[in-house]
């Protein structure tokens, strides 16, 4: 293991800790109290807050924005698969496999690809629209540069990979990359991550105990 990993994984702990110190607040918060009768199912409404809630359609405005809607959605995949190789790059025979089935590295550097060009462009529509700069601030800018970078990062790890090659000025600044983004996850907005279910359950049972959600044509 080298230096930058060791690095890096310091920072994964210091990550999961302050995460959990997130999620740890919510729990003992508890659920939500609603001192008024309630006239529909919260149960159902939590399921829809979670599925059929999180489409385009059934969003304020999203349906009027497709292609910034799906840029999103994609970018947020290539988050998490950025993720989850960054997990399988500490396992050497992980190398070995992308190294025998170089039809896999190839097919997730050009999903990466798109992903970080989608997270990139997300990054200069905020930064260029009238209409988005009033709600946008520096956590909003930092976030989306750091994991644009992680992802672009990946694509760099595995190129190398792809070579059989290991070049140490992309090793260093993929992992150093990495440990600015889990420093920063708990503090910024990308702290969402924690906070994403219990904001949709809030949501659904807000809605549900009203009998708002499921709205009544669904």
């Amino acid at each position: 293991m080298t230096c930058f990993q060791i690095m890096t994984l310091v920072a994964v702990g210091i990550c999961i800790f302050f995460c959990l110190k997130h999620i740890f607040r919510l729990i003992h918060l508890g659920k939500p109290k609603d001192l008024s009768q309630p006239t529909g199912d919260v149960k159902r409404a939590v399921i829809y807050s979670n599925t059929v809630a999180m489409s385009p359609m059934q969003k304020e405005s999203a349906y009027k924005h497709l292609p910034i809607y799906t840029m999103g959605i994609i970018f947020h995949i290539g988050s998490f698969l950025a993720l989850l190789l960054f997990v399988f790059f500490f396992f050497s025979r992980f190398y070995d496999f992308l190294f025998a089935n170089q039809w896999i590295t190839c097919f997730l550097s050009t999903f990466l690809c798109i992903s970080c060009l989608s997270g990139i462009s997300l990054f200069i529509k905020r930064l260029k629209s009238p209409k988005l700069q009033p709600f946008s601030n520096f956590d909003d800018y930092l976030s989306n540069a750091l994991v644009s970078l992680f992802q672009l990062g990946t694509i760099a790890m595995l190129v190398m990979i792809c070579n059989l090659h290991v070049y140490l000025w992309i090793e260093a600044s993929y992992y150093v990359t990495c440990t600015l983004l889990f420093l920063y996850l708990p503090f910024g907005k990308l702290k969402h991550v924690c906070y994403y279910f219990a904001a949709r359950y809030h949501l659904g049972f807000f809605y549900g105990w009203r009998n708002t959600w499921p709205p009544k044509h669904i």
